[in-house]
């Protein structure tokens, strides 16, 4: 039975395709993706996911952005969309996927479903991060995952003293802490024994990386709970450096007595889905098990010194 248009969403007029050039089989599949929205007479950009700097012109106005690559691609795409409410799906052309919309086999079908109507749109929270040296703000950042404040080329721990809403906490010696999103949850939060949270949950986890003598536990947090954290590095005299990484995608230096801030943001994620809104637990299992994310190597395999 075919799904009729939902009634909160609108025919798109206005597309855009974003293609990971790091993917062979992207540029032919967007292409295909452009050939069925141009012959419907649609208006139709296209950019690479690494030239997101070009994509923003064309985001005023467009209803709906198709990724093709994997999902540090939609991650960018979202990322760039979120400020102007525009809804992103993906084709999976990576491991595990667990953002994207449709498996290459599915694309077709898939886009022409988003094309006529019969999709839902899912939105899901964001973090913002504030960054500030001796009470000046020097910057400021958007996360669709996560963002980790952490120890930098040098191997050595770094002093974290944390505040929620306003409340002292804790000071954590450790390699860093991950603040991570609903939609972040299953990538270096999981990695690091947090917790998976449903993508629907307003709130934030925090954990600690690699923790020595602090305290270890993940703690989630409301919306609209703020965290600080003040990062000591040492004695004046040290060089050591700390850095704030933001979707694993950028990396800024932080400087002893630097202090971050991190909230959810006022503008959500906004992701087209044309499967039941059931889905994310049907697939979670699926997902975390289908299989190892590299091929292991021949037993036979002789160790690099031959």
């Amino acid at each position: 039975m075919t799904q009729a248009r939902l009634p909160d969403v609108d025919l798109p007029q206005r597309v855009g395709i974003v293609r990971s050039p790091h993917r062979a089989e992207a540029g032919a599949l967007a292409e295909d993706a452009s050939v069925v929205a141009r012959a419907r007479g649609l208006d139709v950009w296209e950019a690479s996911s690494w030239d997101l700097s070009a994509v923003g012109p064309h985001l005023e106005g467009t209803d709906v952005v198709l990724c093709f690559g994997g999902d540090g691609t939609l991650i960018r795409a979202a990322r760039a969309a979120s400020p102007h409410g525009v809804p992103v799906a993906g084709v999976n052309l990576g491991r595990v996927g667990f953002l994207a919309e449709f498996a290459p086999e599915d694309m077709d079908a898939g886009w022409r479903a988003l094309l006529d109507g019969r999709y839902w749109v899912e939105e899901r929270v964001t973090l913002h991060i504030d960054h500030q040296r001796a009470g000046v703000r020097i910057g400021s950042h958007l996360a669709i995952n996560d963002a980790v404040v952490g120890r930098g080329p040098a191997n050595h721990i770094v002093r974290l003293h944390t505040w929620v809403g306003g409340q002292y906490l804790t000071s954590f010696a450790a390699d860093g802490l991950l603040i991570a999103t609903p939609t972040g949850s299953t990538g270096s939060n999981l990695a690091a024994g947090g917790p998976v949270l449903p993508p629907d949950m307003a709130a934030l986890v925090l954990t600690p990386v690699l923790p020595f003598v602090s305290f270890r536990n993940p703690l989630v947090f409301a919306a609209p709970t703020q965290i600080d954290v003040q990062v000591s590095l040492g004695s004046p005299q040290s060089d050591q450096e700390a850095a704030l990484s933001v979707d694993g995608q950028a990396s800024v230096t932080v400087r002893d007595g630097d202090r971050l801030t991190f909230r959810c943001d006022t503008m959500p994620a906004r992701f087209a889905r044309v499967r039941p809104r059931n889905y994310f637990h049907a697939s979670l299992v699926p997902k975390l098990q289908r299989g190892t994310l590299l091929t292991p190597l021949p037993a036979d395999t002789p160790s690099p010194e031959g």
